[in-house]
């Protein structure tokens, strides 16, 4: 079987003092992103949101061809 990688999307959690966490989704990103390009986002979003850059969860979707 070959696996061929389709999309990856990624979901920032932001949390404020006074208000419930806030979830922003993001589609669509490259193939290999790397650890560090995932954090440097969250701390962007973070500062421009005001809110504290509590975790990002990854889903990647995949396909697997029968050969």
């Amino acid at each position: 079987m070959k696996r061929n990688w389709m999309k990856t999307s990624a979901t920032y959690t932001l949390a404020e003092d006074s208000h419930a966490d806030a979830k922003h989704t993001f589609n669509n990103l490259v193939q290999n992103v790397s650890e560090d390009q995932i954090k440097q986002f969250g701390v962007i979003l973070a500062e421009l949101s005001g809110a504290k850059f509590k975790k990002a969860t990854l889903s990647s979707t995949d396909t697997l061809d029968a050969e």
